[in-house]
């Protein structure tokens, strides 16, 4: 009787790892990879390149004239739209150029305007011209 209870026991047991490991698989991966790093078993991803700085700056003067030249009857969504691509473009300048930003950590507002000012600024003194 005693053996028959152990054996259930032992059998849901595994059960319940097996389901365990099965729906907590991701988790278990990630936790067991970032344990790896810290024991130096595991080499640190690489940082995946961005586009090309050519490819930016035309981005960047093509999305820069639509923000500031809105063309009559444009959607407020769509200006938002552009002026977003616009940012995100800045800050793959920045990164590409290795300029530190904090357009990103700024609401939508005046400070936003000032730092998007501010990063054209660096980016015309490090030589990539965006107007």
């Amino acid at each position: 009787m005693l053996a028959g209870i152990l054996t259930v026991l032992a059998g849901t047991a595994m059960l319940a790892a097996v389901l365990g490991s099965v729906l907590y698989a991701s988790s278990i991966l990630r936790v067991l990879v970032r344990l790896g790093r810290a024991l130096g078993i595991v080499a640190e991803p690489r940082p995946t390149p961005g586009p090309p700085i050519d490819v930016i700056s035309t981005d960047l003067r093509r999305l820069r004239a639509a923000v500031l030249h809105p063309w009559p009857g444009e959607p407020r969504v769509r200006r938002v739209a552009t002026t977003a691509a616009y940012d995100d473009a800045l800050r793959d300048a920045c990164a590409a150029l290795g300029i530190p930003d904090t357009l990103s950590q700024l609401p939508p507002g005046t400070d936003r305007e000032a730092e998007r000012l501010r990063v054209e600024w660096l980016l015309h003194e490090h030589g990539l011209d965006v107007a």
